[in-house]
C-alpha cells in the first residue's frame, strides 16, 4: 500500500503533449515542461495561450500583459517567468534599460508601462486588495475600476505560474540559455556562460 501509483499516462502521451506545445503552438521547449504531466502541461499552456490571445480582455493587450507579468515575476523572484516575459518585451523592441529596470523590480520611465507596473505592484502588495489611497493614485494614472479588475486577474494568473515555476527550479529544472540572456542574472551569475555562447 506504500508503493507509488503507476503513472496515469504513457511515454507517447508526454511526447504528444510536448509536440502539441512546440510544433503546433510554436512555443520553445522548456525543461520545465518535462516535469509536468501531459494533461497538466496542456492545461497550463492552454490557459496561458488563451490569456495572450488578442481579444482575451477588454482593456489589456498581450503586450500590456507582458509588462504586468514581468513586474509580477520580478516581485516573486521567478527566474523562468521573469526571463521569458522580459525577453518578450525585448522582442517587442521595448528599450533594454527599461526592461532591465522592471526585471530588477523597478518602475520604468515610459508612462504606459509605468502605470501597468504600479498597478501590478499594488495588486500584489495586499493579494488583490487595493487601499483607498492606492485606488485614488491609480485613478490619477487613468485606471478605471474595471481595468483594475483585469490587472488584478492578470497578476493573479502570473503569481500562480510563478509559484509553479519557482517550485520546479527548486526541484532542479535547468534554465535554458536563451532565457538567461534576458533574466535577472545575465550580468552576474551567467555572465561568463553568456560570453562563451556568443563566441
Amino acid at each position: 500500500s506504500l508503493a507509488a501509483p503507476a503513472a496515469a499516462y504513457t511515454k507517447k502521451d508526454r511526447e504528444d503533449a510536448i509536440k502539441w506545445i512546440t510544433e503546433e503552438k510554436g512555443f520553445p521547449h522548456l525543461a520545465a515542461f518535462d516535469k509536468m504531466t501531459p494533461k497538466m502541461l496542456k492545461t497550463v499552456m492552454t490557459n496561458y495561450l488563451n490569456l495572450v490571445s488578442p481579444d482575451a480582455l477588454e482593456f489589456l493587450t498581450p503586450l500590456d500583459l507582458e509588462v504586468i507579468w514581468t513586474a509580477t515575476s520580478a516581485a516573486n523572484n521567478c527566474e523562468i517567468c521573469l526571463s521569458f516575459h522580459a525577453g518578450a518585451l525585448l522582442g517587442a523592441e521595448k528599450p533594454a534599460d527599461e526592461v532591465a529596470t522592471m526585471a530588477a523590480g523597478g518602475v520604468p520611465k515610459d508612462p504606459k508601462m509605468a502605470r501597468l507596473v504600479m498597478a501590478a505592484k499594488y495588486a500584489l502588495a495586499h493579494k488583490g486588495v487595493l487601499l483607498e489611497r492606492e485606488k485614488l493614485h491609480l485613478s490619477s494614472m487613468g485606471f478605471s475600476a474595471e481595468e483594475l479588475v483585469e490587472v488584478t486577474f492578470a497578476v493573479g494568473q502570473m503569481a500562480g505560474l510563478n509559484l509553479l515555476y519557482v517550485h520546479l527550479i527548486a526541484e532542479g529544472v535547468a534554465i535554458e540559455t536563451f532565457l538567461k540572456g534576458a533574466g535577472p542574472f545575465k550580468d552576474t551569475v551567467y555572465a561568463d556562460e553568456l560570453k562563451k555562447a556568443e563566441l
